[in-house]
């Protein structure tokens, strides 16, 4: 229990028996006081006076409050004791005038009723409030491992740690009193003044501003810092200056510019599928975030497409990339920039290639960069990487860091060698894809026709590009009663498939003409194999099929001028007359092959000779050019007239994929065509031969009457024979010999081969054995067989 006694600052604090029996051998061994219950001093012990000073008859019978000081005392922590108990702070007077800070405990005196003893005890030595701070201070100034500054107002050094004093050379003893832009010039110290005079302004600490440059300790490379900065004040609130602390980051940055970097190759390789860009890439890439020169060099074979070969050592350069030289000659008007060899290596095989540093020398003086030798005078650092692709190597990247300040590091080896594989993939890539394009461009042009063929119907000019996505086709087909067809069309299926798939449609277009089908059957026939591939491929892949198919079909005949149109999601081809003028053919495009709609039909035109006719690809590039060209048509030749609308193309958009096709009709002339229509009487084949001996005798063409007059004989007697109606016979001269029997009936013949005992079946035999080519085309009043006959002379 605590009682309050009263002798001012005097505490009893209320103890067992067991803890005064524990604390009676500490009271002999302090000072020791006995007063009365009035306050009044009875026992002055030996101890007494050798701590404060009095004797015992100068303190018996005084009251014990007088030796208490009325100064502002400040206690220590009360210590814990033994017996539970606390000692109570005071401050007491000694006999010479002096104040003692000491303890007391009370306890009432146990032989004196109602009177208490105090043991007096000096009070332990109160440790200075300022120590700890004192020392911490101290400690961050002479021990601590991050960099400490002070700075006045002023923003002047005042003090430095020695962390600070070995900050590359930034601080020495010579900085005291120099601002921050003055210790280290080649940093953005101003941008840091700027904020520490912030921090000045308004309390609020800078954290984490990042200063770098090139420190006077280590001047060829950069150092990065993070840096802190908070204000200095006294207790009164009075700003007395900056304090900044600073950790140096450089290899932490280092470590992030270059997953920086990989990060870049990795979004930007790949882009190309060009060899040449992308080994220019490489090397714009890494200069000058990681060297100052790079030069990529990858096997001759390469850029043909072939595969690598392990004991090839050509090499052909396709990236170069190096800093911009400083030094300029003839007065600035040429700049000096120092050759790059090709790999500085003598070491193993280039297969064998692994990452190497190596110090090479460099020619001083101008000229191309592609130089295969190392003589010269310059040294630097190169660093030389094989790029392995798939296990095999493509090429070999160096990267230059000019002088010798400033060697490549193993990290530096891990990330180069990140970058050639990530190089060497995209390279690779684009070596397969040279190879795969090179061989759809060749079969490309190889199933297109080498050349027009010779025919008298129309004049042909062509322009082809073959195309990189999808797959474009075009073709001049000689046809029977010298008509020609004229077909184009393209295919979204890219690739080798999509050559063949041009290829399966062009062998059928070929087949469909020689069965002398009208455009429009031509087209409904091709739907339905087009429809067949589809499902095919749709089967096999489990996918639905997206492929694109068009074509545009046209007939073209020179003996009526008569042109026959059909489109299957196909441009129309534009016709113009030779006055310059268009001559609408009245006809959607329609939709593409292999669609469940409808074809939109044909249309049929007539054509004056000298006429124009333009078939194009979807969104040909020279639209316009090809617009002026056909007003102006009749006034230039075919090939010139070509040659100004691709020029024009190319200039704007490069024609990749594009086919253009111009057609100059002609008419072949009454003299090259004779016709007669016959009565159904099997007395008229005799007239029949008459005039058909007459007609090439005119022609002088005698030679061909024996077997002509024959095949007239066997196609005018079947005539009518089989059918009813009139007969038409016609005789057209024209590269061959055409011969056409004409009649009512829709029912083809058929070649048969007679047994030795049959009297009849042999006509169209003979007439197979006689001619170079026979067939059938049917009309809408009929059929007409045809004949072909191959003659000599001039037309």
């Amino acid at each position: 229990m605590l009682i309050q006694g009263t002798t001012r600052g005097l505490v009893a604090v209320g103890t067992s028996p067991a803890a005064e029996r524990q604390s009676s051998a500490k009271l002999r061994r302090d000072a020791e006081v006995v007063m009365d219950q009035r306050g009044v001093i009875t026992h002055w012990s030996a101890a007494a006076r050798d701590l404060l000073g009095y004797t015992e008859s100068e303190m018996r019978g005084r009251p014990a409050s007088s030796l208490l000081s009325t100064a502002r005392h400040t206690p220590p922590e009360a210590g814990d004791t033994t017996d539970g108990a606390c000692d109570a702070p005071v401050l007491l007077r000694c006999r010479d005038g002096r104040t003692r800070a000491c303890t007391l405990r009370i306890r009432p005196a146990p032989h004196d009723s109602g009177g208490w003893r105090i043991r007096v005890a000096a009070a332990p030595e109160r440790p200075r409030v300022r120590t700890v701070d004192e020392a911490v201070l101290e400690a961050l100034f002479s021990k601590s491992p991050t960099s400490l500054c002070v700075y006045d107002t002023e923003l002047h050094l005042r003090r430095y740690n020695p962390a600070a004093g070995g900050k590359q050379g930034v601080f020495t003893a010579d900085s005291i009193g120099l601002s921050p832009h003055e210790l280290w010039p080649e940093s953005n110290s101003k941008e840091f003044e700027t904020r520490m005079a912030e921090v000045l302004e308004s309390g609020i600490p800078v954290i984490g501003f990042e200063k770098r440059g090139r420190p006077p300790g280590d001047p060829g490379h950069e150092h990065v810092f993070t840096n802190s900065v908070f204000r200095l004040e006294d207790h009164a609130g009075h700003v007395m200056g900056l304090a900044t602390t600073s950790t140096e980051i450089t290899q932490q940055r280092i470590a992030e510019d270059r997953i920086r970097l990989l990060a870049d190759a990795s979004t930007l390789f790949g882009t190309s599928l060009d060899m040449m860009e992308t080994g220019q890439q490489l090397a714009d890439l890494s200069v000058p975030r990681f060297a100052d020169a790079t030069a990529v060099d990858v096997l001759a074979t390469f850029l043909t497409g072939r595969d690598a070969d392990p004991s090839a050592t050509d090499l052909r350069r396709i990236g170069l990339r190096h800093t911009a030289s400083s030094t300029a000659s003839d007065g600035g008007a040429r700049i000096r920039q120092p050759r790059y060899p090709f790999p500085p290596t003598s070491g193993p095989r280039l297969a064998e290639l692994e990452p190497h540093r190596v110090e090479t020398v460099l020619p001083h003086d101008d000229g191309e960069p592609l130089y295969p030798g190392t003589s010269g005078t310059r040294r630097t650092h190169a660093l030389v990487v094989p790029m392995k692709a798939r296990g095999d190597v493509v090429g070999v990247v160096t990267f230059y860091r000019l002088g010798l300040e400033n060697p490549f590091s193993d990290f530096d080896v891990l990330t180069a060698r990140d970058l050639a594989a990530r190089a060497a993939l995209s390279i690779d890539n684009a070596r397969r894809y040279t190879r795969e394009h090179s061989a759809v461009r060749a079969l490309q042009r190889e199933l297109l026709p080498h050349g027009t063929p010779e025919q008298s119907a129309v004049r042909t000019a062509h322009f082809f590009a073959p195309a990189s996505a999808g797959a474009n086709w075009f073709d001049v087909i000689p046809m029977p009663g010298a008509r020609v067809a004229l077909v184009l069309g393209t295919t979204s299926e890219a690739g080798l498939s999509g050559a063949a798939a041009i290829g399966r449609l062009g062998t059928a277009v070929h087949t469909l003409t020689d069965m002398d089908l009208g455009p429009e059957e031509v087209l409904s026939r091709l739907d339905l194999l087009v429809t067949r591939i589809s499902a095919e491929r749709c089967d096999a892949a489990t996918t639905e099929s997206d492929t694109r198919v068009t074509c545009v079909y046209a007939i073209y005949d020179p003996l009526s001028g008569r042109l026959s149109v059909a489109s299957a999601g196909h441009p129309l081809p534009r016709a113009a007359g030779p006055d310059g003028r268009t001559h609408p053919l009245g006809l959607s495009p329609g939709e593409p092959l292999g669609s469940t709609a409808d074809r939109s039909g044909s249309a049929e035109i007539h054509l004056p000779a000298g006429s124009t006719l333009a078939f194009c690809t979807p969104g040909f590039p020279g639209d316009r050019s090809l617009t002026r060209a056909l007003s102006s048509a009749p006034a230039a030749p075919l090939d010139e007239v070509k040659n100004d609308v691709v020029k024009e193309a190319q200039g704007a958009v490069p024609p990749q994929g594009a086919v253009l096709l111009l057609a100059r009709t002609l008419r072949l002339g009454e003299d090259r065509m004779a016709s007669w229509n016959l009565p159904s009487d099997p007395a008229v084949v005799a007239t029949a031969r008459q005039l058909v001996h007459r007609q090439l005798a005119d022609w002088g063409l005698e030679d061909e009457a024996f077997v002509t007059e024959l095949v007239v004989s066997e196609l005018v007697t079947n005539a009518i024979r089989y059918t009813k109606g009139p007969i038409q016979l016609r005789l057209i001269r024209d590269r061959a010999l055409i011969c056409e029997v004409s009649d009512a009936s829709t029912v083809a013949p058929r070649l048969r081969f007679a047994r030795t005992g049959d009297e009849g079946g042999r006509g169209l035999y003979l007439i197979a054995q006689l001619t170079q080519r026979w067939g059938t085309r049917f009309g809408d009043d009929g059929k007409t067989i045809w004949t072909e006959q191959d003659i000599d002379g001039d037309l």
